[in-house]
């Protein structure tokens, strides 16, 4: 008998060690800091302007380019008007074996784009900031889950990192005689920042699921009414719907476009999600789209993709949703 109780009190111990180590480890909270190597890099692309980094952290690159407010800098001057340019954006384009990574992260981040992107650089992975004024501090942080690495074979990679800047830009203000101003956008070519790193990236099994949207539409009941939404003097008060997925977990994954004031979003819709267990969660939320607030939620829904890919066609209903119809495919493993 004392054997007995001997042995469960240590089995107990044991599994809450081992549950307080993991609770301990930090390892998922924690960036992960990946080394590199500098291959090349201008002369103005210094400790004194520019600190740089890459870390890893649940299954994502964070890299952060911080530029510092620039003195003594020789920033280009527009011929025309005489004129001191001094913002610029800067390019991150990820290489391997040479060759620009193809990938269709950067399309699937492309929200509420106008346009469809066609060119034969709409699915390399190069991503662009947004425009700075480099006489102010500018801290750049790009986020790359390693799903977007998906073309390339799962293990280990050198990967190489160009980091570059090319045009300077600027405004101006004229005033016409009438009174009226009117703004001109100078430009002007100078690459003076840039700089090309390498480091190993051990990409994971990625797996793919096919998502194929087929439509939804919202409630109109006692407890919900669309038609009370977007009260606005020029528009209807209908919602401007739209759905995004989200993976992994709560992170924003894609979006559609939006449907103007409508209880009914009738486009289909087709995503490749990529993500990197058979037995994913994918959720999927339904919103108004707003261009002079925050966008309002009307319904999210968390499930497996499992159960998704077991049926041909599904109709789900949550929070706001009377029905949101899809259909999931599984397209197996892709590296």
């Amino acid at each position: 008998m004392k054997t007995i109780i001997k042995f469960i009190f240590f089995s107990f111990v044991t599994i809450y060690l081992s549950s307080c180590v993991n609770r301990g480890n930090n390892d998922d909270i924690i960036p992960k800091s990946l080394n590199y190597s500098v291959i090349q890099k201008s002369a103005f692309f210094n400790k004194n302007n520019i600190s740089f980094s890459i870390d890893s952290l649940k299954k994502t690159l964070y890299i952060k380019l911080t530029i510092n407010g620039l003195k003594d800098f020789p920033f280009p001057i527009n011929k025309e008007y005489n004129d001191t340019l001094f913002k610029t954006v800067f390019d991150f384009n990820f290489y391997c074996d040479g060759k620009i990574i193809v990938s269709d992260y950067p399309n699937l981040k492309n929200t509420f784009s106008y346009f469809k992107n066609t060119s034969a650089g709409a699915e390399e992975l190069s991503i662009s900031s947004d425009t700075v004024d480099l006489r102010k501090y500018n801290e750049l942080q790009i986020l790359i889950p390693f799903y977007a690495f998906h073309n390339l074979n799962r293990g280990k990679h050198s990967i190489e990192l160009a980091m570059s800047q090319t045009v300077f830009t600027d405004e101006k203000t004229l005033q016409k005689p009438e009174s009226a101003r009117e703004y001109v956008h100078l430009y002007e070519t100078k690459p003076l920042l840039n700089a090309r790193v390498k480091f190993d990236l051990n990409v994971p099994a990625i797996y793919k699921s096919i998502i194929y949207g087929q439509g939804l539409e919202l409630k109109n009941d006692s407890t919900f009414s669309p038609a009370r939404m977007d009260n606005t003097i020029w528009n209807s008060s209908y919602p401007d719907i739209y759905w995004t997925i989200n993976y992994p977990k709560n992170e924003f994954y894609a979006q559609t476009p939006f449907e103007p004031s409508t209880d009914k979003y009738l486009a289909h819709d087709t995503f490749n999600l990529f993500h990197y267990f058979i037995n994913d969660t994918v959720g999927f939320g339904v919103y108004d789209h707003d261009n002079l607030s925050s966008d309002d939620w009307m319904g999210t829904w968390r499930g497996s993709l499992n159960d998704l890919e077991k049926t041909d066609n599904r109709r789900l209903t949550f929070d706001n949703i009377l029905h949101f119809d899809l259909k999931v495919k599984d397209g197996g493993l892709v590296n």
